[in-house]
């Protein structure tokens, strides 16, 4: 509205000055005056000229004292000249990184095709055990009830070689008192050695017959002792699945983390911080008071605060810039729990995900008791194969299962998993390379188990050899 004013403005000033120049001109050509010694034609036109001069210069003052934007745009027009110069440069650096965002996005879009085709793997093959384990648990109910009948014949022959034992001791009774009452009759001696014969024969069926029902009876012992021995190799393929079934869980779920934070990473930008990642560690013991613990905890936070400067490098960064923030309450619990002098494993994670360049990151602190998880030498995880049928893509697979297991246990052991990754620690390539090419050389099948070397803690990280063996002799031993 005020710039319609403006303009309105503008034409009404412009006419009348127009207007009071005509006049005037008119008024001097019929005077006839003369100025500066002109001719009054001249002066006429030196009086018009004037007038068109004057409405210009009252536009233009109306114009820059009114607009400011008009002001700008006269007195400060190469000022705006080099800023649209900056801009169309930042224009053009905005151009590129917009190109390499969507190269990025582009192989984050191919990672996480890849992450998706493993996830689907994994659900297959978590699938198939599920399966194998319902049949187990099938062959199992059906081995316990032929066990139960089983049990119940024996127990009903049992009771049969009971009654003829004592069928046995009866006639055996009976055959001393007709031998004793033969020393006393000689008259009744031909009817009792016929009541004799007539016994013996009796007792020999019931010999025969115990014979058969001990024959039987070992006979179900043996089929109870193979029933124990299917069961028993039964329970242990079941634990090996659940073992097995537990670790591809894992596996799904860290995939499923893993596609997760990638998709965020494609929404917001790039993740230097991913949540729960250990941004400071120490092992913490012997802490006589608060204040030691208090002291302790502030040096944990400052190295957190290093590596978190380090990995999200933030722009325009303070030195007394907190950058890590957490809860007194945390510290406080974290401090009371230092103080009572015992050795705990303390670590700093990341609370969320955080994007390059952010200055404030959220930690909590995670805190366990520093406890002897396994004993030099304990036997963590085993498995067996025939290395002479397989290849080496199927024994290293195998031997991935063992990593697996060995890691399931070692968490629920009580080891501290890196939050991100959920491994307890790792096994060195060339080495797994090298025992595979060893294993190779063997026929047959063996035995692999993943021992601890050493005294494993709580703050880990769980390293492991692995021995081979075959009909109970160490064959292979990796270094």
């Amino acid at each position: 509205m005020a710039g319609y004013i403006l303009i309105l403005a503008v034409i009404v000033l412009g006419g009348a000055i127009a207007t009071v120049g005509d006049r005037l001109g008119s008024k001097v050509g019929k005077a006839r005056l003369s100025l500066f010694n002109l001719r009054p034609r001249q002066t006429a036109v030196l009086i018009t000229i004037l007038t068109g001069s004057l409405i210009s210069a009252a536009t233009l003052g109306i114009l820059l004292a009114l607009s400011q934007e008009l002001q700008d745009a006269v007195l400060r027009i190469e000022s705006i000249r080099e800023q649209q110069e900056t801009a169309k440069q930042e224009l053009e650096e905005t151009r590129a990184e917009k190109a390499e965002i969507e190269a990025e996005l582009a192989r984050s879009q191919n990672d996480l095709g890849d992450i998706r085709q493993r996830l689907l793997q994994t659900n297959e093959v978590l699938e198939r055990a599920v399966n194998r384990q319902s049949l187990t648990q099938e062959q199992l109910d059906q081995l316990q009830s032929r066990y139960s009948r089983a049990q119940a014949e024996l127990e009903d022959f049992e009771a049969q070689s009971r009654t003829l034992q004592g069928q046995i001791q009866r006639l055996q009774r009976e055959r001393d008192q007709v031998q004793s009452r033969l020393r006393g009759v000689a008259g009744q001696k031909e009817q009792l050695e016929a009541a004799i014969k007539v016994a013996k024969d009796r007792l020999s069926q019931v010999e025969s017959q115990k014979q058969a029902l001990q024959g039987e009876i070992n006979r179900i012992q043996t089929q109870l002792d193979e029933a124990d021995q299917q069961q028993q190799l039964l329970l242990s393929q079941q634990r090996s699945l659940r073992e097995e079934i537990a670790a591809l869980e894992a596996s799904r779920q860290r995939l499923e983390e893993n596609v997760n934070i990638l998709l965020l990473g494609l929404r917001r930008g790039t993740i230097t911080i991913r949540a729960g990642q250990i941004l400071a560690s120490g092992l913490l013991q012997n802490m006589g008071d608060r204040r030691q613990a208090t002291s302790a905890v502030e040096e944990l936070l400052r190295q957190a605060r290093r590596n978190a400067i380090v990995l999200n490098n933030p722009q325009q960064i303070q030195p007394t810039d907190q950058v890590v923030q957490i809860t007194q309450q945390d510290v406080d619990r974290l401090v009371d729990q230092l103080a009572d002098g015992q050795s705990y494993v303390v670590r700093i994670l990341a609370a969320a995900n955080y994007l390059q360049g952010e200055s404030n990151v959220l930690v909590v602190p995670q805190v366990a008791p520093n406890q002897v998880v396994f004993q030099e030498g304990e036997n963590i995880a085993s498995i067996a194969l025939n290395p002479s049928t397989m290849t080496d893509d199927q024994i290293l697979q195998r031997l991935d299962q063992l990593f697996t297991v060995s890691n399931q246990r070692a968490i629920a052991s009580g080891m501290l998993p890196d939050p991100v990754t959920g491994s307890v620690g790792s096994f060195r390539q060339i080495e797994l390379i090298k025992f595979v090419l060893e294993l190779k050389e063997h026929q047959g099948n063996i035995d692999i188990s993943a021992i601890a070397p050493q005294i494993v803690y709580t703050s880990g990280p769980l390293e492991i050899s692995l021995i081979a063996r075959q009909n109970q002799r160490v064959i292979l031993r990796s270094s």
